[in-house]
């Protein structure tokens, strides 16, 4: 949430050839963010994870992102929907795991 504020409020200009990495980046983050969620829910959250994670998607994505642009071909949606797809599943982990601990305190 602090990043967002800050981000609003700072007036930083990034040139628009740098939009698809940014968004990359952002989505590898998010990627990263919802994993160790889902992690720590299990109790398997450890920083070297934590850091691998991050590492893997963002060098992961940002790869994808500059072959793409270098063959002129949209190749970071492929890491879009990678992202993509995992939070979702992810958040499905999280959403289920909350709602059987929800039933068995009934």
């Amino acid at each position: 949430m602090l990043g967002v504020v800050a981000g609003l409020n700072l007036n930083l200009i990034y040139s628009p050839e740098y939009s698809v990495y940014i968004a990359i980046a952002v989505l590898a983050i998010l990627n990263t963010i919802m994993n160790m969620l889902s992690e720590n829910l299990n109790g398997e959250l450890t920083p070297v994870k934590s850091g691998a994670f991050l590492a893997s998607d963002v060098v992961f994505g940002l790869f994808l992102a500059y072959v793409g642009e270098q063959l002129g071909l949209p190749v970071y949606l492929a890491a879009v929907f990678a992202f993509g797809n995992n939070i979702y599943k992810k958040l499905r982990i999280m959403i289920d795991f909350w709602l059987e601990k929800y039933n068995k305190n009934k």
